[in-house]
């Protein structure tokens, strides 16, 4: 159907055009500032690392285009190269919020033309039949039920949006045109005051020039889906100020072996000073060299500051309200935080996917089957401030439903497992593994070096996550799902990523920030091209076990 393939056409022009010359390009004064979301792909950039005939000549591509279900749109996709566009440019996707649309957002595309005739062939051949109009100093066609184009010589405007139609309000074609033509007039006329390209913060983020971008305006966000909600807590009044203006940075390059990624997020300027203090402090090094590094899958670790909660309470209006529901309890706000250092850490070690075979009852009969289980040794570790506010605080929880044992407690849970709760007077660390929580409370892994790719990484940040995903899999086999394609995939899934970063959390230049990494097994090819033919794999795979 058509609306199909608008879908893959949108996507594909999303993910294919955008140039980057370190400032924001000059058709992003048409995205309005109440913008929700904006997305770029820099292919300016992109084009010094990948050619663009490597992407629509893959197999994969092909495969796509192939399984369009009409055959003009599987036509369509295969020409878009030749569409037009200006590929030296920029193209945004954004979104904004409009309740008359579903999923209450209306989907704009930005996409410059160095060729507009090209275009007008291109959507005749494409589209045939369709019929194109002048209005207002521009062009216009409806391509399929939701997918409305306008284009003047330099620049195209692609609108998507289905508008709300049920049993009681079937969908009214003139109206929906009507609403759409209304519409593309805005798009058309966004003024410089009231346009994204007017933000300074997004100025200065545009400035980078990254190969993808996404902008979240996530005080928009917010604000969108709770004007209609009751936001009274016991007669306390959250203000929209406390999340105004709090936006969401993301900028990705791809590289040889790997994509990293810049990420800042602005806190809302009524709660900015407030909250400064969360990204003032790293996560303790003396933490993390006790930490038990053998067979680490997974490290979180970071320090939230005591004094940054409060203060956040207190700005929000909400520290007398938690004060009176702790009062019941005989405790108060500073009593809890005093308990806290602020450091702890999440850690995954051992990891394995194993077959296990279990005996369930079938049409009266006991029938014998594999299935997958994941076996791993999970450890959580917090640092006390106040060992006895610490103290009171696990015996109202943890300490209720436990055995006690030498320096702490343990939870059995079956026969083979147990939860150990062991404390040395700083430390508290709860474990499914026995020797992991003693180990950690007696030095056994401090002479124990942290793993290369996670290293520099963990120490001197306030927030740090890494996944080794090489790791995670080395002790899974393949061979365990009984299932050809599934055993397939897992084989491929193996050979594709290193390891997942994400570390930071610092507050610099008004914005917490953090940086990502995604590193590749294979270091000699751009991470792109790694993602292609990733997919290929994947989907000769899938073509496989379906013919």
């Amino acid at each position: 159907m058509i609306r199909h393939y608008r879908n893959y056409i949108v996507i594909f022009l999303a993910a294919a055009v955008i140039a980057g010359c370190g400032k924001v390009p000059d058709n992003a004064r048409y995205i309005p500032a109440d913008a929700v979301a904006v997305v770029g792909l820099n292919i300016r950039s992109l084009g010094k690392k990948i050619a663009w005939n490597l992407i629509t000549g893959s197999k994969l591509f092909k495969e796509i285009q192939k399984r369009m279900p009409e055959k003009n749109a599987g036509d369509a996709i295969g020409g878009i190269e030749n569409a037009g566009f200006d590929v030296s440019n920029t193209f945004y996707v954004y979104t904004k919020p409009d309740s008359r649309f579903e999923n209450g957002n209306l989907v704009a595309g930005l996409l410059p033309l160095s060729d507009a005739a090209q275009w007008e062939t291109y959507v005749k051949g494409a589209f045939p039949g369709v019929q194109i109009t002048e209005r207002s100093g521009r062009k216009e066609a409806i391509l399929g039920n939701d997918m409305y184009v306008a284009w003047t010589d330099k620049l195209l405007i692609v609108l998507n949006a289905t508008t709300i139609a049920d049993d009681e309000h079937p969908r009214d074609t003139a109206s929906d045109r009507q609403i759409m033509l209304a519409e593309m007039d805005k798009a058309f006329t966004v003024s410089v005051q009231k346009s994204l390209a007017d933000n300074e913060r997004y100025k200065k983020f545009e400035g980078h020039g990254y190969d993808l971008s996404f902008w979240l305006n996530y005080g928009s966000l917010v604000s969108s889906y709770t004007e209609n909600m009751n936001m009274d807590l016991n007669g306390i009044s959250l203000s929209s100020a406390v999340w105004k203006d709090a936006i969401l940075t993301t900028g990705f390059n791809f590289n040889k072996g790997k994509i990293s990624g810049d990420i800042s997020y602005y806190l809302p300027a009524q709660v900015e000073e407030a909250a400064k203090a969360f990204g003032e402090q790293p996560a303790g090094k003396d933490m993390l060299d006790k930490l038990p590094k053998q067979n680490l899958d997974l490290l979180l670790s970071m320090h939230i500051s005591p004094k940054g909660v409060k203060s956040l309470l207190e700005k929000i209006g909400l520290f007398g309200i938690t004060n009176v529901g702790l009062t019941a309890q005989g405790l108060d706000v500073d009593y809890v935080l005093d308990a806290f250092d602020g450091d702890m850490a999440v850690l995954i070690n051992d990891f394995s996917l194993d077959a296990e075979t279990v005996t369930d009852s079938f049409m009266g009969q006991m029938v014998a089957h594999k299935q997958q289980k994941a076996n791993m040794s999970i450890t959580y570790v917090v640092k006390a401030n106040k060992q006895a506010n610490f103290d009171k605080l696990l015996q109202m929880t943890a300490g209720t439903q436990m055995l006690k044992a030498p320096n702490g407690y343990v939870l059995p849970i079956t026969a083979q497992d147990s939860v150990h709760l062991v404390q040395d007077g700083s430390y508290t660390v709860i474990s499914n593994k026995r020797n992991y929580a003693y180990g950690f409370i007696d030095g056994r892994f401090e002479k124990d070096k942290m793993p290369r790719k996670m290293a520099n990484k963990v120490y001197d940040q306030p927030f740090a996550m890494c996944l080794d995903i090489s790791q995670l899999f080395k002790d899974v086999d393949p061979a365990i799902s009984s299932v050809p394609r599934d055993s397939a995939m897992i084989s491929e899934g193996k050979k594709l990523l290193d390891n997942i970063t994400l570390h930071g959390g610092k507050f610099k230049d008004n914005a917490y920030q953090f940086k990502m990494e995604v590193n590749f097994l294979n270091t000699d090819e751009n991470s792109i091209l790694e993602l292609i033919d990733f997919g290929m794999r994947m989907n000769d795979i899938d073509r496989r076990q379906t013919q």
